[in-house]
């Protein structure tokens, strides 16, 4: 048996670096900042006394939070377009679950049915 270690891959690395893959950091701050301005409206949305429309901000936000952590501390902004679209259409199927089985969850009012 050959006692020789090969590993083609980090030859090829070495070789070939990968100089275009690093995409700096982006602004954490800016986008700490934004994630509290969304957190602020989710809050005040909370005091509304029209039901769904709360609802539907709050979730909104929420939405847009997620999204924005995703995309920047999770780095999949830069990564490969099909990735992003796997990942997206993951989400976007998630999404539709919980807005489907919400109905299903919520609170009916007892005093309709009397048995």
């Amino acid at each position: 048996m050959s006692t020789k270690f090969h590993n083609e891959g980090l030859a090829h690395e070495v070789e070939y670096p990968a100089l275009n893959d690093y995409h700096g950091h982006p602004n954490y701050l800016k986008v700490y900042i934004t994630l509290l301005l969304l957190f602020g409206i989710s809050l005040v949305a909370s005091y509304l006394n029209n039901f769904l429309l709360m609802v539907t901000i709050v979730f909104l936000v929420s939405t847009l939070k997620a999204l924005l952590v995703i995309n920047y501390f999770m780095h999949l902004k830069w990564e490969p377009i099909p990735l992003q679209i796997i990942i997206y259409m993951a989400l976007f199927a998630l999404a539709a679950l919980i807005i489907g089985v919400y109905f299903d969850v919520t609170v009916v009012p007892r005093d309709v049915y009397t048995p």
